[in-house]
């Protein structure tokens, strides 16, 4: 299913979103993780866990894998608020079509490998790692309604700082969710 929605003809500037609507009893969680990660430059995904024993680890995987939130429903009368926090999450796509450069500098193991689309109640994070001095810049280009968008962020030297230890745990506690998920 989720193939055959990703194959319908799309405008390219044009933000799409998938929603899987599922109580999540499959047999493919893993490759429904891949699936979305890989497909995350052409849509967006999110997970609505529907029943009173939903698949939780299918529905939060769909979330981790589309970088967005798992919506969960148990109660009947907790679906028209679970709902509404969906369409409002979903509802204001800010940019698409999003690429990240690093000029100046050698980034690697940058996660995600594809950026999703920014909607105004879910920002851009992109972890990484690099080599060589902190200089250059950060090159984020995209579509918005308007046109195209570009933005230069200016890299400086970094420094150790003990206020910061958490920043490098933010990449591995990343990675570690995809090998679990996989």
């Amino acid at each position: 299913a989720l193939e055959r929605a990703v194959a319908i003809p799309r405008q390219p500037s044009v933000s799409r979103s998938i929603v899987l609507l599922t109580d999540g009893y499959i047999e493919a969680e893993a490759e429904v993780f891949d699936y979305v990660r890989n497909q995350l430059g052409d849509a967006n995904f999110f997970a609505f866990g529907i029943g009173s024993s939903v698949n939780r680890f299918l529905i939060e995987g769909v979330a981790r894998a589309g970088l967005g939130e798992p919506f969960i429903v148990t109660e009947p009368g907790e679906a028209a608020e679970a709902a509404q926090r969906l369409r409002r999450y979903i509802d204001t796509p800010v940019l698409t079509g999003i690429d990240v450069k690093f000029r100046g500098f050698a980034a690697y193991d940058v996660e995600p490998a594809k950026v999703p689309d920014l909607f105004a109640s879910r920002p851009i994070v992109v972890f990484g790692k690099w080599r060589g001095d902190a200089a250059g810049s950060i090159e984020i280009s995209g579509k918005t309604g308007r046109g195209a968008y570009q933005q230069s962020i200016a890299v400086s030297p970094a420094y150790a700082d003990a206020s910061h230890s958490a920043i490098r745990y933010l990449w591995a506690r990343t990675r570690i969710a995809q090998l679990v998920d996989a």
